[in-house]
């Protein structure tokens, strides 16, 4: 994507992520390392388009 200068990454995740849940500990960690990696990956890539 980087070489082709456009791209698009679509995931989805969870508000449990943002808010956790009683007894869900692994999937808010993983919801929420989902959407930390999004965010930072818009960040690093965005400006390339």
């Amino acid at each position: 994507m980087v070489n082709q200068g456009n791209g698009v990454i679509i995931n989805s995740s969870s508000i449990v992520g943002l808010n956790g849940n009683i007894g869900q500990t692994n999937y808010a960690a993983t919801k929420v390392g989902l959407i930390g990696m999004t965010k930072t990956l818009a960040k690093e890539l965005g400006k390339k388009g």
